[in-house]
């Protein structure tokens, strides 16, 4: 957990089985809204992030360094792990308009690739440590998958996962990570 496999570059998570020459990178994210309940007798109050735009760019970023972290070395592949019970996150905007964090959302059907920019009027204490433009060398389709029902407002828990596989050059759609997904993390 939170290892830091190279100077100035951490991860996460580390899965390794160098006897098989296979290694998975992973970041995860856990982007909450304020909840608050019982769960097999754990007692949890999730804090209220907001931030919406800025949280969609981190896990942006995210995708972007496991693609770096992983491109070159044989056997590795990636995953991006992201767990919110807050629909902001996977619905689709209502109003219809592009906004300036629009190169980061992550509603469902949304599909990530290429460059991915602030919009142009975009404040600078939004962008603030998040200047940075970031690229995508694969394609990815933000699937939500229900995680957890739980009681009260904001009780409903989704996963969105990216999983980027080692050939960062590849044209991906969503069967083939999947496929890729179970067969090199079991």
């Amino acid at each position: 957990m939170e290892i830091h496999p190279e100077p100035n570059r951490s991860l996460d998570v580390l899965l390794s089985a160098p006897a098989v020459a296979r290694h998975t990178a992973v970041e995860l994210k856990y982007l909450t809204a304020g909840w608050h309940g019982e769960v097999e007798g754990e007692r949890f109050v999730l804090k209220n992030h907001g931030a919406q735009d800025v949280r969609a760019y981190d896990v942006v970023k995210d995708v972007e360094r496991v693609e770096r972290f992983i491109a070159g070395r044989p056997g590795w592949n990636g995953l991006v792990l992201v767990l919110t019970n807050d629909p902001n996150y996977w619905t689709v905007p209502k109003h219809g308009r592009a906004t300036n964090a629009q190169a980061f959302r992550l509603y469902h059907g949304n599909i990530l690739q290429g460059v991915r920019a602030w919009g142009a009027r975009t404040g600078a204490g939004t962008m603030s440590g998040r200047e940075a433009q970031l690229t995508l060398a694969g394609r990815y389709v933000c699937d939500w998958r229900d995680f957890a029902e739980l009681s009260g407002p904001r009780g409903t828990f989704r996963l969105l996962y990216f999983a980027v596989p080692a050939s960062a050059q590849a044209d991906r759609n969503q069967p083939a990570i999947r496929d890729d997904l179970r067969t090199t993390t079991q």
